[in-house]
């Protein structure tokens, strides 16, 4: 490797056959490393205080206060989603029943305490899926259920396409509330 450097006397450039290896050189037009065969592969020791040779005068000081942390603390992300309260909201949500139903099947809840119900455009937002995620269980026997309910309550018959090894179901048309509120009164 070749570095350029301005000779003191002539002022020209002169080409280097050896590396600049064991200190700065003050004429290279190309920087080069310290190198400390004690520490090879560290350029520079990590100084104990980061901020002890940051002493330039245009930088103002830092002062650490401990006694206002809780200000900083309380702007930092929940590590966990709070427990909802147990009543009814607003919004229709509704926490999940004390005692579990009696079936083959379960439908577990989201992190944020929803019911895994979307709605999915499929095929160039021509044909909406309804698909119901997370089932623990009896998967079929939920495909079952869940098409007896919609046949009942829409009078029509329904195409639904169940996927056992990701646990999910869908069902299409728009049928999210309908399933939520079925959902809900399962117990789930």
């Amino acid at each position: 490797m070749f570095f350029s450097l301005i000779s003191p006397k002539t002022k020209s450039f002169e080409k280097l056959t050896r590396l600049c290896l064991y200190k700065w050189t003050a004429w290279c037009t190309e920087s080069t490393r310290a190198f400390d065969p004690a520490h090879p592969f560290r350029i520079k020791k990590i100084p104990e205080d980061i901020w002890a040779e940051s002493k330039d005068p245009k930088f103002t000081g830092v002062e650490e206060v401990k006694d206002r942390w809780h200000f900083v603390e309380r702007l930092f992300p929940k590590l966990r989603v709070p427990e909802p309260a147990k009543k009814i909201s607003s919004v229709g949500w509704k926490a999940p029943s004390e005692n579990l139903p009696d079936l083959p099947y379960f439908i577990e809840r989201t992190r944020n305490h929803m019911l895994p119900v979307y709605e999915d455009h499929v095929y160039k937002d021509r044909v909406r899926v309804t698909q119901v995620k997370k089932i623990q269980g009896d998967i079929w026997a939920f495909e079952v259920d869940l098409k007896k309910f919609l046949q009942e309550k829409l009078g029509e018959e329904v195409e639904s396409h169940v996927n056992e090894m990701c646990c999910f179901v869908n069902i299409r048309g728009r049928h999210v509330d309908i399933i939520k509120e079925w959902l809900y009164d399962k117990g789930f």
